[in-house]
Protein backbone atom coordinates (compact mmCIF):
# COMPACT_ATOMS: atom_id res chain seq x y z
CA UNK A 1 0.00 0.00 0.00
CA UNK A 2 2.85 2.32 1.00
CA UNK A 3 4.52 1.91 -1.99
CA UNK A 4 1.53 2.48 -4.19
CA UNK A 5 0.88 6.13 -2.32
CA UNK A 6 4.62 6.84 -3.00
CA UNK A 7 3.95 5.88 -6.94
CA UNK A 8 0.85 7.83 -7.22
CA UNK A 9 2.78 10.84 -5.19
CA UNK A 10 5.98 10.30 -7.58
CA UNK A 11 3.33 10.93 -10.66
CA UNK A 12 1.58 13.83 -9.32
CA UNK A 13 4.83 15.44 -9.29
CA UNK A 14 5.71 14.72 -12.53
CA UNK A 15 2.90 15.85 -14.02
CA UNK A 16 3.42 19.18 -11.61
CA UNK A 17 7.11 19.47 -13.21
CA UNK A 18 5.74 19.03 -16.75
CA UNK A 19 3.23 21.49 -16.41
CA UNK A 20 5.42 24.20 -14.74
CA UNK A 21 8.04 23.47 -17.88
CA UNK A 22 4.93 23.85 -20.13
CA UNK A 23 4.32 27.57 -18.43
CA UNK A 24 7.71 28.63 -18.74
CA UNK A 25 8.18 31.93 -20.46
CA UNK A 26 9.17 32.13 -24.24
CA UNK A 27 13.72 32.46 -24.74
CA UNK A 28 14.25 36.10 -24.77
CA UNK A 29 15.92 36.01 -28.35
CA UNK A 30 17.01 38.84 -30.79
CA UNK A 31 13.89 39.53 -33.81
CA UNK A 32 16.56 38.27 -35.62
CA UNK A 33 17.22 34.74 -34.68
CA UNK A 34 13.31 34.56 -33.81
CA UNK A 35 13.01 34.95 -37.53
CA UNK A 36 15.72 33.05 -38.39
CA UNK A 37 14.70 30.18 -36.77
CA UNK A 38 10.90 30.41 -37.97
CA UNK A 39 12.15 30.54 -41.87
CA UNK A 40 14.24 27.45 -41.40
CA UNK A 41 11.30 25.60 -39.39
CA UNK A 42 9.02 26.40 -41.82
CA UNK A 43 11.51 25.53 -44.60
CA UNK A 44 11.69 22.12 -43.29
CA UNK A 45 8.52 20.67 -42.53
CA UNK A 46 6.81 18.16 -44.36
CA UNK A 47 3.62 19.33 -44.62
CA UNK A 48 0.81 21.46 -43.05
CA UNK A 49 -3.30 22.98 -43.59
CA UNK A 50 -3.32 26.24 -44.25
CA UNK A 51 -5.70 29.04 -45.26
CA UNK A 52 -5.43 32.50 -46.88
CA UNK A 53 -8.56 34.87 -46.41
CA UNK A 54 -8.25 38.23 -48.06
CA UNK A 55 -10.46 40.93 -46.87
CA UNK A 56 -11.02 44.89 -47.23
CA UNK A 57 -10.68 45.84 -50.99
CA UNK A 58 -11.06 43.50 -53.55
CA UNK A 59 -8.01 41.39 -55.63
CA UNK A 60 -9.04 40.49 -59.07
CA UNK A 61 -7.41 37.23 -60.93
CA UNK A 62 -8.22 39.06 -64.25
CA UNK A 63 -7.76 42.35 -66.29
CA UNK A 64 -11.72 43.03 -66.29
CA UNK A 65 -11.91 42.77 -62.49
CA UNK A 66 -14.93 40.43 -63.09
CA UNK A 67 -13.03 37.26 -61.05
CA UNK A 68 -12.08 38.46 -57.52
CA UNK A 69 -10.05 36.30 -54.78
CA UNK A 70 -11.76 35.84 -51.70
CA UNK A 71 -9.84 32.47 -49.43
CA UNK A 72 -8.27 29.18 -50.56
CA UNK A 73 -8.11 26.95 -47.46
CA UNK A 74 -6.37 23.31 -47.74
CA UNK A 75 -2.96 21.19 -46.98
CA UNK A 76 0.08 21.23 -48.30
CA UNK A 77 2.68 17.91 -48.49
CA UNK A 78 6.43 18.91 -49.73
CA UNK A 79 8.03 19.73 -52.26
CA UNK A 80 5.11 20.53 -54.53
CA UNK A 81 1.44 18.78 -53.56
CA UNK A 82 -1.39 20.84 -52.80
CA UNK A 83 -5.39 19.72 -52.44
CA UNK A 84 -7.43 23.20 -51.59
CA UNK A 85 -10.71 24.76 -51.58
CA UNK A 86 -10.68 28.28 -53.61
CA UNK A 87 -13.61 30.58 -53.01
CA UNK A 88 -14.02 33.39 -55.58
CA UNK A 89 -16.57 36.38 -56.04
CA UNK A 90 -18.04 36.96 -59.57
CA UNK A 91 -20.93 39.84 -60.43
CA UNK A 92 -23.97 38.58 -58.37
CA UNK A 93 -22.28 35.35 -56.67
CA UNK A 94 -20.14 33.50 -54.50
CA UNK A 95 -18.52 30.11 -55.77
CA UNK A 96 -16.05 27.70 -54.69
CA UNK A 97 -13.61 25.25 -56.57
CA UNK A 98 -11.01 22.63 -55.66
CA UNK A 99 -7.58 22.45 -57.32
CA UNK A 100 -5.42 19.75 -56.98
CA UNK A 101 -1.34 20.26 -57.75
CA UNK A 102 1.18 18.01 -57.94
CA UNK A 103 4.42 18.98 -59.65
CA UNK A 104 3.78 20.67 -62.91
CA UNK A 105 0.10 18.95 -63.24
CA UNK A 106 -3.06 20.85 -61.82
CA UNK A 107 -6.72 20.01 -62.00
CA UNK A 108 -9.70 21.93 -60.45
CA UNK A 109 -13.34 20.84 -60.61
CA UNK A 110 -15.38 22.68 -63.15
CA UNK A 111 -17.92 25.33 -61.31
CA UNK A 112 -20.91 23.90 -62.93
CA UNK A 113 -20.62 20.25 -62.49
CA UNK A 114 -18.31 19.88 -59.64
CA UNK A 115 -16.43 17.06 -62.09
CA UNK A 116 -12.70 17.48 -61.92
CA UNK A 117 -10.82 18.55 -65.15
CA UNK A 118 -7.18 18.61 -66.51
CA UNK A 119 -5.91 22.63 -65.73
CA UNK A 120 -5.16 24.24 -69.40
CA UNK A 121 -2.39 25.97 -70.24
CA UNK A 122 -1.15 29.27 -68.99
CA UNK A 123 -3.87 28.54 -65.71
CA UNK A 124 -2.84 31.21 -63.23
CA UNK A 125 -3.31 30.47 -60.20
CA UNK A 126 -1.13 27.45 -58.22
CA UNK A 127 -1.34 27.64 -54.13
CA UNK A 128 1.77 25.92 -53.98
CA UNK A 129 3.72 28.50 -54.91
CA UNK A 130 3.29 30.31 -51.57
CA UNK A 131 5.40 27.19 -50.39
CA UNK A 132 8.22 27.09 -52.99
CA UNK A 133 11.90 27.38 -50.96
CA UNK A 134 13.39 29.64 -53.42
CA UNK A 135 10.28 32.18 -54.02
CA UNK A 136 7.68 31.60 -51.71
CA UNK A 137 6.68 33.09 -48.27
CA UNK A 138 9.90 31.55 -47.01
CA UNK A 139 12.09 33.62 -49.55
CA UNK A 140 9.99 36.43 -48.94
CA UNK A 141 10.23 36.49 -45.30
CA UNK A 142 14.08 35.94 -45.74
CA UNK A 143 14.69 38.81 -48.37
CA UNK A 144 11.74 41.75 -48.29
CA UNK A 145 11.27 42.34 -44.31
CA UNK A 146 12.31 45.89 -43.53
CA UNK A 147 13.19 46.90 -39.89
CA UNK A 148 11.66 43.84 -37.77
CA UNK A 149 10.37 44.94 -34.25
CA UNK A 150 9.32 42.20 -31.58
CA UNK A 151 6.28 43.31 -29.70
CA UNK A 152 6.09 41.32 -26.84
CA UNK A 153 4.48 37.86 -26.39
CA UNK A 154 0.61 37.71 -27.05
CA UNK A 155 -1.90 34.92 -27.39
CA UNK A 156 -4.47 34.55 -30.39
CA UNK A 157 -8.19 33.89 -29.80
CA UNK A 158 -8.03 30.63 -31.83
CA UNK A 159 -4.71 29.19 -29.97
CA UNK A 160 -6.41 30.35 -26.04
CA UNK A 161 -3.23 29.65 -23.43
CA UNK A 162 -0.44 29.60 -25.82
CA UNK A 163 2.10 32.07 -25.80
CA UNK A 164 3.18 33.34 -29.28
CA UNK A 165 6.03 35.38 -30.27
CA UNK A 166 4.43 38.72 -32.06
CA UNK A 167 6.90 40.70 -34.54
CA UNK A 168 6.46 43.52 -37.20
CA UNK A 169 7.85 44.71 -40.13
CA UNK A 170 7.37 46.45 -43.29
CA UNK A 171 8.21 44.47 -46.75
CA UNK A 172 8.77 45.21 -50.03
CA UNK A 173 6.41 44.04 -52.16
CA UNK A 174 7.96 42.60 -55.43
CA UNK A 175 8.70 39.33 -55.31
CA UNK A 176 5.14 38.59 -53.58
CA UNK A 177 3.26 40.33 -56.18
CA UNK A 178 5.66 37.81 -58.54
CA UNK A 179 4.28 34.86 -55.72
CA UNK A 180 1.07 35.43 -56.16
CA UNK A 181 0.47 35.94 -59.58
CA UNK A 182 -0.11 39.91 -59.09
CA UNK A 183 -3.04 39.28 -56.31
CA UNK A 184 -0.86 41.14 -53.62
CA UNK A 185 0.62 44.89 -55.39
CA UNK A 186 4.29 45.70 -55.41
CA UNK A 187 3.83 47.98 -52.75
CA UNK A 188 5.29 48.70 -49.31
CA UNK A 189 2.98 46.58 -46.91
CA UNK A 190 3.29 46.03 -43.26
CA UNK A 191 3.63 42.72 -42.04
CA UNK A 192 2.88 40.89 -38.87
CA UNK A 193 3.86 36.80 -37.42
CA UNK A 194 3.04 35.36 -34.82
CA UNK A 195 5.73 32.23 -34.14
CA UNK A 196 5.39 29.56 -31.69
CA UNK A 197 8.62 30.10 -28.99
CA UNK A 198 9.27 26.25 -28.58
CA UNK A 199 9.28 25.23 -32.00
CA UNK A 200 9.41 28.62 -34.41
CA UNK A 201 6.20 27.45 -35.79
CA UNK A 202 4.37 30.17 -37.65
CA UNK A 203 0.83 30.21 -37.01
CA UNK A 204 -0.17 33.26 -38.89
CA UNK A 205 0.88 36.00 -41.02
CA UNK A 206 -1.42 39.28 -41.61
CA UNK A 207 -0.45 41.51 -44.60
CA UNK A 208 -2.07 44.80 -45.00
CA UNK A 209 -1.83 46.54 -47.95
CA UNK A 210 -2.47 50.38 -48.20
CA UNK A 211 -3.17 51.03 -52.40
CA UNK A 212 -3.27 54.68 -53.48
CA UNK A 213 -6.04 54.24 -55.90
CA UNK A 214 -8.88 52.24 -52.99
CA UNK A 215 -9.84 53.95 -49.74
CA UNK A 216 -9.82 50.98 -47.50
CA UNK A 217 -7.23 48.94 -47.09
CA UNK A 218 -6.61 45.13 -48.44
CA UNK A 219 -5.64 42.30 -45.44
CA UNK A 220 -4.46 39.01 -45.72
CA UNK A 221 -4.12 36.78 -43.12
CA UNK A 222 -2.49 33.38 -43.76
CA UNK A 223 -2.78 30.60 -41.01
CA UNK A 224 -1.03 27.56 -40.53
CA UNK A 225 -1.48 24.10 -38.46
CA UNK A 226 -1.02 20.68 -38.65
CA UNK A 227 2.24 20.89 -38.90
CA UNK A 228 4.47 18.20 -40.18
CA UNK A 229 1.04 15.98 -40.58
CA UNK A 230 1.60 13.19 -43.50
CA UNK A 231 -1.43 13.68 -45.64
CA UNK A 232 -1.36 11.61 -49.31
CA UNK A 233 -2.30 13.74 -52.41
CA UNK A 234 -3.39 11.84 -55.33
CA UNK A 235 -4.50 13.06 -58.93
CA UNK A 236 -7.85 13.12 -58.72
CA UNK A 237 -10.46 10.69 -60.39
CA UNK A 238 -10.90 12.17 -64.19
CA UNK A 239 -14.41 10.90 -65.79
CA UNK A 240 -13.24 8.80 -68.95
CA UNK A 241 -9.80 8.67 -67.93
CA UNK A 242 -8.08 5.67 -68.64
Amino acid sequence: MKLKKIVILLLMLASLILEACSLAPPEDLPVEDILMRAIERTANLDGFAFSMVREGARAYFDPEETIAFRRVEGVFMAPDAVHAMVRVITPGMVSEFQILNLGNQQWFTNLATGAWEQAPAGWSFNPATLFEPESGMVFVLKEDLVDPVFQGVVELDELPGRDLYYIVADMKGDHIYSMSYGLIASEMMLVELWIEPQTFEIHRIVLTEHLPTETEPRIWQLDFWDFDRLIEISPPDIQGSP
